[in-house]
């Protein structure tokens, strides 16, 4: 199961990760700052409670992204993982757009490291930065190294080539269950409890990290 609430839309993806080949199963929910309210009923709605014994595997969005429902979401699927005993995999939410966005830097620098970014008025940009690693045919999943994580930027001029972030959750999510899968090929083992959002704003985490 994958759980993407980085932007005000909520996605939810199904898998069975034992037969990859059978269709996933996702739903994105357009609930805007509702997910307080929304999360448990969302989620049944794809994939009831009484299958929650069943999971193998989650996999959340741990951000960049809103501060409410990225702790959310991830509180969620910690308190699942830990309850059911499985791995809890997290990528940020500027790792899952690498396979969407690296395709419009000039084809002299898609093979080099690129900055995805987002400016934050009057807070600064973040930005986190990727390289293509490979792309697995067999789980459909572009891998991608994420060289720097989503961070505060002081200087813009130093992120180059980069990419403006660009939310779309309905692929997204693809990407994460997607990338559950890959784990699981690989026989990974994520423990929940390394599982933490992604503040790059934060006055304390992020005063030392310039770019």
């Amino acid at each position: 199961m994958a759980l993407h609430s980085c932007s005000e839309c909520f996605g939810i993806a199904v898998k069975d990760t034992e037969n990859p080949e059978q269709l996933i199963k996702s739903e994105v929910f357009h609930i805007g700052r509702s997910l307080s309210n929304k999360l448990f009923s969302c989620i049944e709605t794809i994939f009831p409670r009484k299958f929650w014994q069943q999971i193998i595997r989650i996999s959340v969005a741990k951000g960049p992204g809103s501060f409410t429902s990225t702790r959310l979401t991830i509180s969620m699927a910690r308190t699942i993982a830990q309850q059911i005993d499985c791995s809890l995999d997290s990528i940020s939410s500027f790792h899952l757009m690498a396979p969407r966005l690296y395709k419009d830097l000039a084809k002299s620098q898609i093979l080099n490291p690129f900055w995805i970014k987002d400016i934050l008025p009057r807070r600064g940009v973040i930005a986190g930065r990727y390289e293509l690693v490979k792309l697995h045919k067999e789980s459909n999943y572009y891998e991608f190294n994420e060289i720097n994580s989503p961070q505060l930027i002081r200087n813009e001029e130093l992120i180059k080539p980069s990419i403006k972030a660009s939310n779309n959750v309905e692929k997204d999510i693809v990407s994460l269950i997607n990338f559950s899968q890959y784990c699981q090929n690989l026989k990974v083992q994520s423990n929940w409890q390394k599982t933490l959002p992604i503040y790059p704003t934060s006055p304390i985490d992020n005063q030392n990290k310039n770019a």
